[in-house]
């Protein structure tokens, strides 16, 4: 059983890992170029409001999506750590793992508004990160740990909320280098993080000894 302080390490890191807020700030701010810094923090604002609300509905639905398609809590944290090793390799050569193609951002720099699609959502909230939050959901015991996992998810999205609203008034503040170097370390994490899930699903399907 998860302790208390292990699961909210285990819930902060995940999520914090794949969210990779420095990285956040590149496409938010080349798709936002011709807008003011009202403009951007506006839509900054509800882009948060809106990936934290989705992503606490996934985490606190989860069980109850698993149930229904007939998906076991082992197969789900098996194929959920295969699918956030591939994001954590991302992370590793330095790039952030958004889920948008190269048509979706240019159509985002054509958009007035970008709040919604993509920025929240694939950008703050895609398959990775609802994934992760799933899988975290599964560890949850008690409610003080499914309360802890909602407030994890508050927190992260306002901190990104006010990482992108200084970005809008000081843009050229943050250079390329340090971006990559935190990617990379967020990589590694979320990579062992990911292997540790895929770990306990066979352990609990009955692939690896106690």
């Amino acid at each position: 059983m998860e302790s208390f302080s292990s699961f909210l390490v285990l819930s902060f890191g995940a999520l914090f890992a794949i969210l990779n807020p420095m990285a956040t700030i590149p496409p938010f701010m080349a798709m936002t170029s011709d807008n003011t810094v009202g403009d951007r923090n506006r839509m900054a604002r509800t882009a948060c409001a809106v990936a934290c609300g989705v992503l606490i509905t996934f985490a606190l639905s989860g069980m109850t999506i698993l149930n229904f398609f007939g998906i076991t809590v082992p197969a789900f944290r098996i194929a959920g750590g295969l699918v956030l090793i591939r994001a954590s390799f991302i992370l590793l050569q330095g790039e952030r793992p958004t889920g948008v193609s190269p048509e979706e951002r240019r159509e985002g720099v054509a958009k007035d508004d970008i709040s919604i699609t993509p920025l929240a959502i694939p950008i703050l909230c895609g398959p990775g990160t609802i994934t992760a939050a799933i899988l975290i959901s599964s560890q949850a015991t008690t409610w003080y740990h499914t309360a802890a996992l909602t407030t994890v998810i508050g927190v992260i999205y306002s901190g990104i909320f006010l990482l992108l609203r200084f970005a809008s008034a000081n843009r050229d503040f943050l250079g390329d280098t340090p971006i990559k170097i935190t990617s990379r370390l967020m990589g590694l994490i979320l990579v062992a993080v990911a292997v540790q899930f895929m770990l306990d699903g066979l352990r609990e399907a009955g692939g690896l000894g106690a």
